[in-house]
């Protein structure tokens, strides 16, 4: 797991004194109390809350989202926040756990002050709060939240910016066919709430497109020894393999995969430092939403800002984008709406073309209520970054 820096850099001394109160756990506040309005009165700041790990086996990525949230609502504030009104995040510490989130979102919603709630990092803990948020009338932003029940199963108050698992794995079955790959061996997570979901939609992909799966093995991300798996899904001889899941269990599985003496490409992993960090995850491929090495104007004025704030930080990551364009886009809601619940619900059902350093723009299609039209881009681990493929 990646340990990640907590020291702040403030960029200018406008946005150092947005700042000046971020870095609080708990329920604090991660950006300055309160603006002023031009007559001297103080007008009361817009407050989002934010469901993440704070603490557990998820706080890297809830320690990722933080950095994204802190900078982009420092930029915000700097900007003369919305109306004037500076913007400020509660955070509550879910351990994106499910019993957690359904108390954290019980909280949020008991709470006037808070308009949007961001979180949680997965379908598997924002999905039970779900209800709890629609009967309070709080949108619940999963910006993260891959899982398509998130949002089909949802109501109008569930909204998400990450494409879905059966998206990016038929991509995937796709993708690896068009490369002239015929077979493939697999490995997948053995969760009903991502793995399987995600496995079936490859599944479902490749028979239809013709390519072969040679053997399929369910593993749990827990455990340390996959060989006995990887022995079966490879006794076929495919020609490429493919893994299911996050980074850090993908890392573990390409190293073992490689010691039993597999050497056809590998199609899996996480932009995460323990996987990037993984001698024998070097060629792996993946579709990625962000790509850090970009071109793009917009990505790399994000990834210059954001090594600036985090100078430790080594490398910006498809995690820290989507919170960093999710705060964003909230913004953008509450500027287009209102700032109440019932603003911020209706910002996000007219919102079009909001600037994203994942996708370019986002617009959301009214009924699914995630990004329309959502794209990847194949890109492959060199020397430990992930660059764009090119054949």
């Amino acid at each position: 797991m990646r340990t990640r820096s907590r020291i702040i850099v403030a960029a200018t001394a406008a946005v150092a004194a947005a700042i000046g109160l971020s870095g609080c756990s708990g329920s604090a506040l991660s950006s300055a109390a309160a603006g002023s309005d031009p007559s001297g009165g103080a007008k009361s700041p817009v407050t989002f809350g934010v469901s993440a790990a704070e603490t557990g086996p998820y706080a890297q990525y809830g320690q990722q989202f933080k950095e994204a949230f802190d900078l982009a609502v420092a930029q915000v504030n700097a900007d003369g926040g919305i109306d004037g009104r500076q913007v400020q995040l509660k955070y509550q510490d879910s351990q994106s756990d499910p019993k957690q989130s359904v108390t954290v979102a019980q909280q949020f919603v008991g709470d006037p002050s808070v308009s949007l709630v961001f979180g949680d990092y997965s379908s598997a803990a924002s999905i039970p709060a779900s209800p709890i948020y629609t009967a309070g009338k709080l949108l619940q932003y999963g910006f993260n939240n891959s899982n398509p029940d998130f949002t089909a199963k949802g109501s109008e108050y569930q909204w998400s910016t990450s494409i879905t698992t059966s998206d990016t794995y038929t991509w995937t079955a796709d993708f690896i066919k068009k490369q002239g790959v015929k077979s493939v061996g697999v490995t997948y997570l053995n969760t009903s709430d991502w793995g399987i979901p995600a496995f079936a939609a490859f599944k479902a992909e490749a028979a239809r497109i013709g390519l072969r799966i040679t053997d399929a093995e369910g593993v749990l991300d827990t455990s340390d020894d996959y060989r006995p798996s990887l022995t079966k899904a490879v006794a076929g001889s495919p020609q490429a393999f493919v893994h299911i899941g996050y980074g850090p269990d993908a890392a573990k599985i390409v190293t073992q995969l490689r010691a039993i003496g597999y050497k056809g490409t590998f199609y899996g992993g996480q932009d995460e430092q323990s996987f990037d960090g993984t001698a024998a995850a070097e060629g792996a491929i993946i579709g990625s939403q962000f790509v850090e090495t970009s071109t793009d104007p917009g990505v790399k004025a994000f990834v210059t800002a954001f090594k600036k704030r985090y100078p430790k930080e080594t490398d910006v990551t498809a995690f820290e984008a989507g919170a960093y364009d999710a705060l964003h886009v909230a913004v953008a809601a509450a500027k287009a709406g209102g700032t109440t619940r019932a603003g911020i619900l209706k910002g996000f059902q007219e919102l079009t073309d909001v600037p994203s350093v994942v996708y370019g723009h986002i617009t959301f299609d009214p009924k699914t209520r995630r990004v329309a039209s959502p794209t990847l881009t194949p890109t492959v681990l060199k020397g430990g970054t992930w660059v764009v493929d090119n054949g």
